[in-house]
């Protein structure tokens, strides 16, 4: 899940809808949660739902979401707390991707924090797939899609096998951007750093935390976080 900082508010919001624009611009047109590119129909999440106290028209608030992550969540979570959340703490270490269970929390993950990386993933149904205990809706095709870039991430890798060069990395991380799953690239690319850097530039608003050397515990928490 990428880690993302949305920066100050730009200004204040009569209604939330207003902001979505401000957001594609500081993050991206990815959902928060899933990292789907939404072309069409992108919604903004309230973090903490207005029904539990979150604030209506508040920046900090904010999420973009995806319809089916954003339908799925709901109104569930009462607060942050007990949840892992991409605008306050580094996701982007809590997680691992492949093409078989999609989604999971990082084995190296202390007990506590694992758990709320669990929490996470069902808040949202992350890894629902045909064939799991989590059986996604028949509308439901954020698995077809991420399977999908999974396939295209691969074929870059081929590309790039085949010319290493800086054209082609910038290539990638633009193909990348277009059809968005940024932790499926940065699974594919893991040991391309060229690659993994033009990727980090190319989606904005992206967070990348210092990655902890082998054998060090990791550590997501950030100044915000609710742990």
């Amino acid at each position: 899940m990428r880690a993302i900082e949305k920066g100050e508010s730009p200004r204040q919001y009569h209604q939330y809808r207003d902001a979505r624009d401000e957001l594609v611009q500081h993050i991206g047109p990815y959902c928060s949660y899933c990292e789907m590119r939404v072309n069409n129909m992108l919604e903004i999440d309230h973090v903490v739902p207005v029904s539990h106290g979150g604030e209506e028209t508040s920046w900090e608030n904010f999420l973009l979401s995806c319809r089916y992550c954003n339908a799925i969540k709901g109104n569930q979570n009462a607060s942050r707390e007990g949840f892992l959340w991409p605008d306050i703490d580094h996701t982007q270490l809590a997680f691992e991707y492949n093409e078989i269970y999609i989604i999971r929390p990082h084995n190296q993950l202390p007990d506590q924090v694992r758990q709320y990386a669990h929490h996470t993933i069902n808040l949202m149904g992350l890894n629902r797939r045909p064939g799991s205990e989590n059986e996604p809706t028949p509308g439901d095709r954020r698995w077809q899609q991420r399977l999908e870039v999974w396939n295209i991430a691969k074929e870059s890798l081929k590309d790039w096998e085949a010319s290493s060069t800086d054209a082609m990395a910038q290539q990638i991380a633009r193909t990348a951007a277009g059809h968005g799953f940024y932790s499926v690239w940065l699974t594919v690319f893991r040991e391309v750093q060229t690659v993994l850097e033009h990727i980090n530039q190319i989606f904005p608003g992206t967070y990348v935390p210092q990655i902890p050397k082998a054998g060090s515990p990791l550590s997501l928490r950030t100044e915000h976080s609710t742990y």
